[in-house]
């Protein structure tokens, strides 16, 4: 497994070399590459074992440690995207079917998606309470259920359909093998310049916080990374010349 670093200038390689030029229905022209594959590590693994926080996990941040050459969004910006996970009051600021003042916002759709018959379940929990539920071996003990159930939606049909704004990250899923926890995402459009390592650090976040919970149960499961699945990886076309530059320079 890569990291969120290493990972960037690769898919930057792979999308100027292999991409071509697509227009959108909305006009935008991007240097585009479907189908897109990697694996990348927990931010946390260069420090070892050490108990960092949540917090600590923030203030990191925000301090430039998992700045990237080249990326335009560093420090307190970046550090300010990946807290939003806990921005409850925004999370709470919205109408009675789900909407808000944004058009989306991913916390509101892990922790509070409403559907119109005002129907409302935090997905975060609901994932943790399928990971949590344990089967019973031939020796008697308790052992991991394995299960594949642990999946929330973003992309929800009685909001979006009928919308142009619909979410790029569209499904995630929490999965435990042995005592490794992975996130697996899928995302129908992806700005690999723009977004990917914010996208990717804040996905690392909620990977934590699931880590965290799990813990208070199975001391020993330890966040491994993320299996990150894109359709439309690309780079706009107003960015490719500074993308083809950071590639030239650090790729």
């Amino acid at each position: 497994m890569k990291t969120i670093q290493e990972n960037w200038y690769d898919l930057l390689k792979i999308v100027i070399e292999d991409g071509e030029p697509h227009e959108k229905d909305d006009g935008d022209v991007l240097q585009e590459h479907l189908i897109n594959h990697c694996m990348i590590s927990n931010p946390l693994k260069q420090f070892g074992n050490q108990n960092i926080t949540n917090q600590m996990f923030l203030d990191m941040i925000e301090k430039g440690v998992f700045d990237i050459e080249g990326y335009p969004i560093k420090g307190a910006a970046l550090s300010q995207y990946v807290a939003a996970l806990d921005d409850q009051e925004q999370i709470k600021n919205q109408n009675v079917d789900g909407t808000s003042k944004f058009v989306y916002t991913y916390p509101n759709r892990i922790f509070d998606l409403v559907d119109k018959s005002g129907f409302m379940v935090n997905q975060f929990n609901l994932m943790l309470s399928r990971l949590l539920a344990v089967r019973e071996g031939e020796d008697g003990l308790e052992y991991w259920n394995g299960s594949n159930r642990a999946v929330a939606n973003i992309y929800s049909a009685p909001h979006d359909c009928g919308k142009n704004d619909i979410p790029c990250l569209q499904w995630l899923q929490f999965t435990v093998r042995g005592d490794d926890l992975i996130l697996h995402v899928m995302f129908r459009s992806n700005d690999l310049y723009g977004a990917f390592p914010s996208n990717m650090l804040f996905l690392s976040y909620l990977g934590l916080k699931f880590e965290k919970k799990l813990k208070d149960h199975y001391p020993s499961v330890k966040f491994k990374g993320i299996n990150y699945n894109s359709t439309s990886l690309h780079i706009y076309e107003h960015d490719l010349e500074k993308a083809k530059e950071i590639l030239k320079t650090y790729g």
